[in-house]
């Protein structure tokens, strides 16, 4: 897959697929956001990680089996979900958690 972000092309057929992690989506369909005035309706998507040979970590996922989305993060919300969906994969990149 293809994205074209801020300038930026990103290859997932270039880069290194780092986990499999979730993220909640705000949503902008119209028929929820009537029913439920004043609050924040969303989704969570399995989302796939990724990060470039430059550094540049990009976060894709499906919707309606057909639509591919990708969202270029910053290396804080790649550690943030790593830490929560794959802590083994974290330590391995950053070194060992503390323990509680």
């Amino acid at each position: 897959m293809q994205f074209v972000i801020n300038g930026l092309k990103y290859d997932t057929e270039k880069m290194e697929k780092v986990a499999d992690v979730k993220k909640w989506y705000k949503t902008n369909n119209i028929r929820l956001l009537h029913a439920f005035p004043g609050k924040e309706i969303g989704h969570v998507y399995d989302c796939e990680l990724w990060k470039s040979t430059k550094g540049n970590w990009l976060l894709t996922h499906e919707e309606d089996y057909a639509k591919q989305y990708g969202q270029a993060i910053q290396e804080e919300e790649a550690k943030d979900l790593l830490m929560r969906y794959a802590t083994n994969i974290y330590e391995k990149l950053y070194g060992d958690l503390e323990e509680a």
